[in-house]
């Protein structure tokens, strides 16, 4: 398990990275003297849980949600901590996935876990030292940033998905047989997000609310814009739903045109070669006598004859639009949203000014 930290002093006015060699005891003093710690922890090795739990006073029940790594969004106030659970964007191979990120609150330090890269983490690791007024109150600001960006992230999700469906309703309507497996893709990656983000909704609901007095008036407020942002994506993943099974609507629909064209087709190639059996059997007869039978272009009479009953009989039909070439489309590749989430950060600046006086 490793570790790096982000510490702004009483006298700093920005987080800077953090390095000594006895870090556990050096932050307790950093802490004792009012600075502004974040601990970023990647891994969960049990016995460096365990150090964190006696060296900072976090519950254990806790430190026990942090190593069940099948924790849906939650959160739990222990009075003088709060323990978050929160699920960020990431990827498994091909397909898209979230993973668990686990946050500890104090007044004066926020502690993250986690097992792999987040990459709004790290955008908002990078952009709290560039910009010092985005942690110039507190822990619960920098969660409230945290809570924002990793919203933000599903999105890029969100705008993918639209621009899918919308592809897939082109090719739904000439029944492209690709649609059915693009439409299972995004149906079971949506189903993934979903999943986690209507509790991860309601735990930003909740916190907003400033459960157990731990949010000030502007992490309270940075809160509500992700608890929008949560919201959002929501929305618009039930609005796809429906768009998902209205273009599976369509994809059916446009395969029973198809194959009723096909029908057609065989009904009228049937009724083009009928008067061509019909001829082709009455002078199969083994009978003499037949018209044109003796003479040396009976055959080539019979076979004109066949030749203009069927070209009038497909002229008949095609005025009839009863026949038309058949359509044809390049055959495009199934692929779900994991490039999605394996895309850098979008550049946004949060255009707060200081409030520091």
């Amino acid at each position: 398990m490793t570790a790096r930290v982000l510490v702004r002093g009483p006298a700093d006015p920005a987080l800077r990275p953090y390095e000594h060699d006895n870090l556990n005891h050096d932050l307790e003093q950093q802490l004792a003297a009012g600075a502004l710690i974040w601990l970023d922890v990647v891994g969960r090795d049990p016995d460096e849980l365990d150090l964190l739990q006696e060296q900072f006073g976090f519950d254990p029940a806790a430190i026990e949600d942090v190593l069940d790594i099948e924790q849906l969004p939650k959160f739990d106030n222990y009075g003088d901590h709060l323990f978050v659970v929160l699920h960020a964007l990431t990827t498994d191979e091909d397909r898209l996935d979230t993973h668990e990120v686990d946050c500890f609150i104090t007044g004066k330090l926020l502690v993250t876990v986690r097992s792999e890269r987040i990459a709004g983490l790290e955008w908002l690791w990078r952009a709290v030292q560039a910009h010092p007024h985005m942690a110039e109150h507190g822990s619960d600001e920098l969660f409230a940033q945290l809570a924002e960006v990793i919203g933000r992230r599903y999105i890029d999700v969100i705008t993918a998905v639209e621009a899918r469906v919308d592809a897939l309703a082109d090719d739904a309507l000439v029944a492209d047989p690709n649609v059915l497996a693009e439409v299972q893709v995004l149906r079971r990656e949506e189903a993934t997000v979903r999943r986690v983000l209507r509790p991860q909704r309601l735990v930003i609901g909740a916190l907003r609310s400033n459960v157990g007095g731990f949010f000030t008036g502007e992490s309270t407020k940075l809160l509500t814009d992700a608890y929008d942002v949560h919201n959002l994506v929501v929305e618009s993943l039930e609005s796809t739903r429906g768009l998902l099974t209205d273009t599976l609507d369509t994809y059916r629909g446009a395969s029973a045109e198809r194959q009723a064209q096909a029908t057609t087709l065989l009904t009228v190639y049937a009724a083009i070669l009928l008067p061509l059996t019909l001829i082709t059997g009455w002078y199969g007869m083994n009978v003499d006598n037949l018209p044109g039978s003796g003479s040396r272009w009976g055959w080539i009479i019979v076979t004109v004859v066949m030749v203009v009953f069927a070209v009038g009989s497909w002229s008949v039909f095609a005025k009839a639009e009863m026949v038309g070439r058949p359509s044809i489309r390049p055959r495009r590749l199934v692929s779900g949203l994991a490039e999605v989430a394996r895309a850098p950060v979008k550049p946004f600046t949060m255009l707060r000014r200081s409030t520091r006086r």
